[in-house]
Formats: C-alpha cells, structure tokens, sequence
C-alpha cells in the first residue's frame, strides 16, 4: 500500500466531514482503528478498503496506490457526464438552468454564460 494511505484518508474523510468516530462506526470498528489507520500504524483489511473506495467515490489506486486525487476530480467529471447522458432532454435543461444559476451566485453573472 502506498505512503500516500494515510493522509489520503483523512483528506476524504475531511472531505465527506466525517469523524474518524463516525467512519469508525460506519466500518465496524474502534475509532482508534481509524487513528491507527491515519497514522500509518497500521493498515485497513481489503474489505474495510472496498468500502471507503465505495464511501469516498474514489478507485482503490487513489485511495491506496499512485493515483492522484486530480484523477478522481476526471473520474467524477466522467460519472457525472454519464449520469447527465441518461437523462431525458427535459431533465437536462432543468440540470444546466439550476447549474448557471449556481455558478453565478458562486461567481457573478458574467462568468455563468456558457
């Protein structure tokens, strides 16, 4: 497993603003499990690593090998590409309008014309 586990694991964590409680409970085990898990100390069983890959929305090599979390920022652009495609032609007008209105709150009006 990579050097990268453990702080790759408490940046998802973070990210999805769980405690390492939470995640502890959510996974079947000690909240120290997880410290340990943070720390380098020790290491996940296979199963536990499927369901943080499954938790995290990332692939197994992001999580625990070289992949880079940029690559998952492509993936999820891919998953939400796919998931864009099937929907019906009226649900994606209504997806891009709530999308431009996102963006210009986030960054002013100009910026949102696409």
């Amino acid at each position: 497993m990579s050097t990268q586990f453990p702080e790759r694991l408490r940046l998802y964590r973070k990210r999805k603003r769980l405690t390492q409680l939470q995640l502890a409970q959510w996974l079947g085990v000690s909240q120290a499990a997880v410290a340990k898990w943070e720390c380098g100390q020790a290491e996940p069983d296979i199963n536990r690593l499927n369901k943080l890959s499954e938790l995290f929305g990332v692939p197994l090599d992001c999580l625990c090998g070289d992949g880079s979390p940029e690559s998952v920022e492509a993936g999820n652009i891919a998953v939400m590409t796919r998931a864009f495609r099937n929907l019906s032609a009226e649900e994606q007008e209504k997806l891009i309008s709530v999308g431009r209105t996102l963006f210009a709150d986030a960054f002013g009006p100009e910026e949102a014309k696409w």
